[in-house]
């Protein structure tokens, strides 16, 4: 009996302290002009992305990198890394829930104008749900762009992904 009760204790130990793992693909637009090239929500692109969490009572904390395409008139790929934090609101079934991501931008390309320009800070919030497995979310971010021959300025944008847990 003994032996059943500390399986029980460290299986649900290790059950606790589970580390989430999403892949996540999607689409991003632009949430308005940069520097005056294209209207907002004109063009989309795709968005990759993988993040892991550990869930601490209502909260999630964790990391992720992704990957946002070239939208528009920006014409500027993105690859961020950051930290997150997810407020549960209903943490049963059917989870909602509010996310704050931040973060640098590991990677830039873009080829307008044999520009070269350099993202630099990262940030978004959104909402979203989980459902078993699977994962919905709608992000606003916004990232830092310097050392751009059209200018310095803000690259904000809207992301709306799908997730898979897969472990």
């Amino acid at each position: 009996m003994k032996k059943l009760l500390c399986a029980m204790f460290l299986g649900m130990s290790l059950s606790s302290m589970a580390i989430d793992g999403h892949l996540r693909l999607g689409g991003i637009t632009n949430a308005k002009s940069y520097k005056g090239k294209d209207t907002a929500f004109e063009s989309y692109a795709p968005t990759v992305g993988f993040e892991i969490s550990q869930s601490l009572l209502l909260f999630d904390v964790g990391a992720g990198v992704a990957y946002n395409g070239k939208t528009g008139g920006s014409e500027i790929a993105t690859v961020p890394a950051y930290v997150m934090a997810k407020y549960n609101i209903i943490p049963l079934v059917f989870k909602p829930y509010i996310v704050a991501k931040a973060g640098r931008v590991i990677y830039t390309d873009d080829k307008v104008n044999d520009s070269n320009p350099e993202g630099t800070y990262y940030y978004g919030a959104g909402v979203g749900v989980n459902f078993a497995m699977l994962q919905g979310e709608i992000l606003y971010s916004n990232t830092k762009i310097k050392k751009d021959k059209r200018g310095n300025g803000d690259l904000g944008q809207v992301s709306l992904v799908l997730g898979y847990q897969f472990f």
